[in-house]
């Protein structure tokens, strides 16, 4: 086993791996865990996370663009200027990205690039932002990377398919890029989180493609990171929620660090050597063990209430101007609202979310209720040099994005 490190969550599940039969083995995993949680403290106390409001940043948004984004980015300029960058959320021919600059409000940035003609980037899906001379451009579906500039001319394509169909295939991936797994680059080479076209579980979660290593220079691709032995149980682990990494870089940047929506360890990827090891406990006390589900029932009422009545690390950021590490938890739904929920009839209070904090020399500063941020969600949190910042943009306000600076005491 790589982890095997004395949490509840991660003790039942290699315990589970002991057992051969599938069926005995759910079972097992999920009497455990009602019994180890029946015997303890339910859930520890949490202070609630505060906010600066005198330490705020607004980004405007026009007529083109929505404050809705799950996939934005910050670019730190050699003179100091820190750029948020974020991509039209809704499709569009040309496609545009927005650039803002965070200090100066008059840089309010609109760059085009064409879906269609000699120019072609296809429906933008994932970008990253290294200047203005190279910017990379992905169309998930057509598997595709451009590499443009600021004016729109496409400079070169990558295929990210080893033929020309555009169909999922059984060892094909698309990409798959969310503020909380972006795209980084390490000299020639661009690592591009991905998805793969097949349902992991089908090879029992034991392949490596869950990140895209594409060569700039040869156009060449490998692809690497794969999961934690907690994963390779035999059972359904679900959606790309509960599936999907956070992938965030690292002091030193011949590693980065990643985070498994079920999993109490954090990883360090080598990206020298490709091999992940685990790297220290990053525990939440809120958070229940998942009760699995038949992958057969991927796509009935039990698929839904298991995305929305299972708990799970949604996303991991490592912090280099104060050498922090934060890690976001999303609680399941209640019981009532996860009932409207599998029913449609509406989504109901929203669930609990919490922010756990260690320092630089990895002990437990503290875990922090998000409930004083109703609105907010993880995919809008970045961190600056005087601290991070989330959105508390109202839900009334369209013309503006309100990031305000978190304080924890």
């Amino acid at each position: 086993m790589a982890v095997r490190n004395g949490t509840v969550n991660e003790n039942i599940i290699y315990l589970g791996l002991l057992l051969k039969n599938s069926r005995m083995k759910s079972l097992f995993v999920f009497c455990i865990s009602l019994l180890i949680f029946s015997c303890s403290e339910k859930y520890k106390k949490v202070n609630l996370i505060k906010l600066d409001s005198n330490s705020q940043k607004v980004i405007p948004i026009n007529n083109l663009s929505t404050e809705f984004s799950i996939l934005s980015q910050l670019s730190f300029r050699e003179d100091g200027e820190v750029l948020f960058i974020h991509l039209n959320y809704f499709d569009s021919d040309p496609n545009y990205l927005f650039v803002n600059s965070l200090d100066d409000p008059e840089v309010d940035l609109v760059l085009k690039f064409d879906g269609r003609g000699p120019n072609e980037v296809g429906g933008v899906t994932d970008f990253y932002f290294h200047d203005y001379d190279s910017i990379f451009l992905i169309d998930r579906y057509r598997y595709q990377v451009s590499l443009a500039d600021s004016s729109g001319e496409v400079l070169k394509r990558y295929r990210l398919k080893e033929n020309d169909s555009n169909m999922p295939g059984e060892d094909s991936v698309l990409p798959w890029v969310t503020s909380k797994s972006r795209i980084f680059k390490r000299g020639r080479y661009l690592y591009i989180p991905c998805i793969p076209d097949q349902d992991p579980f089908k090879s029992q979660y034991k392949r490596n493609n869950l990140l895209i290593k594409l060569d700039l220079k040869s156009g060449d691709y490998t692809t690497l990171l794969g999961y934690p032995e907690l994963y390779q149980t035999g059972d359904f682990w679900g959606n790309p929620d509960h599936i999907l990494p956070s992938i965030s870089p690292s002091e030193d940047p011949d590693f980065m660090l990643v985070s498994f929506p079920l999993a109490d360890s954090i990883y360090k990827l080598n990206l020298k050597t490709e091999e992940m090891e685990p790297y220290f406990l990053m525990r939440s006390d809120q958070l229940d063990p998942p009760v699995f589900i038949d992958f057969k029932d991927i796509q009935s009422d039990r698929m839904i209430q298991y995305q929305y009545g299972t708990d799970y690390y949604f996303s991991f950021n490592y912090d280099p101007f104060r050498m922090l590490y934060w890690r976001v938890v999303y609680k399941k739904y209640d019981d009532e609202s996860l009932n409207r929920i599998v029913n449609r009839k509406g989504a109901g209070k929203t669930n609990k979310k919490y922010m756990i904090v260690y320092d630089k020399n990895l002990n437990r500063i503290g875990e922090f209720g998000l409930d004083s941020i109703p609105k907010f969600g993880g995919y809008d949190f970045i961190i600056l040099k005087d601290g991070p910042y989330i959105s508390v943009t109202p839900e009334d306000v369209e013309d503006e994005k309100v990031f305000q600076r978190i304080i924890i005491e």
